[in-house]
């Protein structure tokens, strides 16, 4: 069966905040280091966001690996009023024998802890590099957390659609096929998925790019509110337009794209990258929130299209 795509990830050629129109990455960029780095435009929208920071003032060092408290912290950030637990650092010790008030992460993991998503007993290891299946495992969690819904319901997980399928941890198997499904972390060209390799920092922002684009935006007071889920809806904020719209797969195989439209008329289209649901698997049921940013003025319509069809069209 030949297979068509949905998106719900943004392009990488459009990802820092989009980056529309005359906006330059490099000329707003924090850090002196992604210059013309292949993940330099999602490494500055989740700076711009508050999600990810440098490990100093100028400095991302975007090859170095990812630890685990530095992954526990980027999620906390994308997930952000979403992740509705409280807790303290000082609670860590009820929870992780090798974690202390003082750790830096230790807040928001007794958080992510409380909600399920990290889900660890005993040890976290806080300072160890994060692996593929991990971090696979640990966003499954949150996107269940976030959406109330268990993909394993509609993914067909007994298929692992990779070379070394035996080498994933049994517990991460279903997890890893979800994440490479919804297009969060994918295998390698080689047919592998590599579970046990680690992240760079780099890898690590492109991952958590796709993510936050699920996490649907809340603010109070602007039209959208706490109806997310029924509703389409655009409008400016801090001089940043936000998209956000709600659409269901019935069935598999699509192409997705928004095309914004300026009010002198202008169209600026927006690809956006694969869902890999296929004959396999079953789409009754799938609903995405989807919000994005642009950072773009004047845009008066808005409109999504699926397989070449007008699916939506509403005004900011």
């Amino acid at each position: 069966m030949k297979k068509h795509w949905m998106a719900l990830a943004v392009s990488p050629l459009v990802a820092g905040g989009l980056l529309l129109g005359e906006h330059s990455a490099a000329a707003a960029a924090p850090f002196s280091d992604i210059d013309n780095h292949w993940a330099e435009a999602q490494i500055l929208s989740l700076a711009r966001q508050g999600i990810v920071n440098g490990i100093d003032k100028n400095t991302f060092a975007p090859e170095r690996s990812l630890t685990r408290g530095q992954f526990v912290v980027m999620l906390a950030n994308t997930l952000k009023n979403d992740l509705t637990t409280s807790g303290t650092a000082q609670e860590a010790k009820k929870y992780f024998s090798d974690i202390s008030g003082s750790d830096y992460y230790a807040n928001d993991l007794v958080r992510l802890r409380k909600a399920g998503i990290i889900d660890d007993r005993g040890t976290f290891s806080g300072e160890r590099k994060i692996t593929r299946q991990e971090m696979a495992h640990y966003l499954v969690n949150a996107y269940r957390y976030l959406y109330k819904q268990d993909l394993s319901s509609i993914v067909n997980v007994k298929h692992i659609p990779f070379k070394d399928a035996s080498s994933i941890a049994p517990s991460y198997r279903a997890d890893v096929v979800i994440a490479d499904k919804i297009n969060l972390i994918s295998g390698r060209d080689n047919g592998k998925f590599d579970p046990r390799a680690t992240l760079t920092r780099a890898e690590a922002a492109s991952v958590i790019y796709r993510f936050s684009q699920l996490v649907p935006y809340k603010d109070i007071g602007v039209r959208s509110g706490t109806q997310l889920a029924t509703i389409q809806d655009a409008y400016y904020k801090n001089n940043k337009l936000y998209i956000t719209f709600t659409y269901s797969l019935p069935g598999a195989g699509y192409d997705g794209q928004i095309i914004v439209i300026t009010r002198s008329g202008q169209q600026l289209k927006i690809d956006v990258d694969q869902v890999k649901l296929d004959s396999s698997s079953s789409t009754s049921g799938f609903k995405q929130t989807r919000t994005i940013v642009v950072d773009e003025s004047d845009i008066q319509t808005i409109l999504v299209r699926v397989n070449g069809k007008e699916e939506a069209r509403f005004n900011v």
